[in-house]
């Protein structure tokens, strides 16, 4: 295949291309990739991702720089600078020597609307900032978003199970985003947030006078109301009995009647549903609708519960550990010792419990070195970690606290005269503590 054919074929595929070498230096982008971010492939070819990722950067985050740390394929979502949200997929490319030497990373837009107005788009980069971010290196996370990726465009209904906590809600997201329908509506709809008394009319509207306290109008309901976009159905185990019928005719024949009406209302939407539930019991039980399940069931997705993927969890806490240190402008790091004792933790609330974790270590532990004495996590060995010998867990503490101490004392000979040390030894300890976290004393010291 001739050079000129290749290049015909990388700048015409649907998804933007995104190049880079084992360096994290930027090789190349196609011209779908210009297109969907609004950057050229002269801007970024030669700059290191190091340098375009972070707050107020060209990219919010980068699947090839996790793909750089974990050795592994990555997928992630960040936004850009051009208010735009991607969901990348970075694969490494190795040398015989078994070292990275690329990464291709292939891209869906996952952005809804253009803006140009300067007021929208400061509005919109905020939202971007602030939305979930998708991040997996596991193999089998990686196959749930790969099927969802190739339903998206479809308009078959899905039905996302596993426990709470999994991301079954940011996937139902992503589906959506990734769907021509995009640009229509979401509608989240939790079953089991909404009264039952108030249930029926919320979901399919009503009409004027149908019951004490209806508006003489009349009201549209909410699938109504997402008309042509995507209806999220959470908890869909909750859905009383005598709506589910009333649910099975809108996915079969794609209308519904209003509460107290006579005239069928069209609808045109996707369905997805979500439960933490076992639907089959709940229909041997006849809690739920046999008929139904099978209608809601045509794509099943199971989202693995974190403890299946603990390869994620070292890349979720760093996720998470940036996300929150940029909100509460910090700059504080996990240590390798307490990183791999949560590893090993069963994380029953799974995602959603890791990230609330983070976010408390960080705005209630001293100093920018967070060690596992510090934290208080239900389910984690506070008195000695296991596998970690009594050398790492010294070094660790040693660490601690020329971090407080520099904090504190600014100076060397300071440090020294607070320690009891030589200011020689003073010195070189940081030097060491500065190659060993050079990202940490980098951020500090801006």
């Amino acid at each position: 295949m001739d050079k000129k054919l290749l290049e015909i074929i990388f700048d015409n595929l649907y998804n933007g291309i995104y190049i880079v070498d084992g360096k994290g230096i930027t090789i190349g982008v196609n011209k779908t990739f210009e297109e969907m971010s609004g950057f050229t492939n002269q801007e970024l070819v030669g700059r290191s991702l190091y340098d375009l990722v972070g707050s107020n950067n060209y990219f919010s985050g980068s699947a090839s720089l996790l793909v750089l740390e974990r050795k592994c394929p990555v997928t992630a979502t960040y936004s850009t600078s051009t208010n735009r949200k991607f969901l990348v997929k970075g694969r490494p490319i190795f040398n015989p020597q078994g070292e990275i030497e690329y990464i291709i990373n292939t891209i869906w837009d996952l952005t809804i609307v253009h803006y140009n107005q300067q007021i929208d788009a400061d509005t919109v980069r905020s939202q971007l900032l602030n939305e979930e971010d998708l991040v997996t290196c596991s193999e089998k996370m990686s196959s749930v978003i790969d099927l969802a990726l190739r339903v998206a465009g479809t308009d078959s209904t899905i039905l996302l199970t596993g426990e709470s906590g999994v991301g079954k809600s940011l996937l139902a997201k992503t589906i959506h985003l990734s769907s021509e329908r995009k640009q229509k509506v979401l509608m989240k709809i939790n079953c089991a947030a909404i009264p039952e008394s108030l249930i029926e009319s919320e979901l399919f509207g009503y009409e004027g006078g149908s019951f004490t306290g209806a508006d003489k109008g009349g009201k549209a309901g909410l699938l109504e109301m997402a008309k042509g976009g995507t209806v999220f159905l959470d908890e869909i185990s909750e859905l009383p009995l005598h709506l589910q019928s009333k649910l099975l005719g809108v996915i079969q024949d794609k209308e519904f009647y209003r509460v107290g009406g006579r005239e069928a209302q069209q609808t045109d939407i996707r369905l997805i549903a979500a439960t933490n539930k076992d639907l089959i019991k709940l229909v041997s039980e006849g809690q739920f609708r046999e008929d139904l399940y099978y209608r809601l069931n045509v794509v099943p997705i199971v989202l693995p519960p974190l403890r299946e993927r603990k390869e994620d969890i070292p890349t979720l806490i760093q996720h998470f550990t940036d996300k929150y240190n940029r909100k509460y402008n910090c700059y504080k790091k996990f240590s390798e010792n307490l990183i791999n004792q949560m590893v090993g933790m069963p994380w029953k609330g799974n995602i959603r419990e890791l990230e609330n974790v983070i976010e408390r270590s960080i705005v209630t532990t001293q100093g920018d070195f967070i060690s596992w004495e510090k934290v208080q996590i239900p389910g984690i060995e506070t008195l000695i970690p296991n596998g970690v010998g009594l050398k790492e867990m010294l070094a660790e503490r040693e660490q601690e606290i020329l971090l407080q101490a520099e904090e504190q004392f600014r100076t060397t000979r300071r440090i020294a005269v607070a320690l009891g040390i030589s200011q020689a030894s003073v010195a070189r300890k940081l030097k060491v503590l500065k190659e060993n976290n050079i990202d940490l004393f980098h951020k500090k010291h801006q």
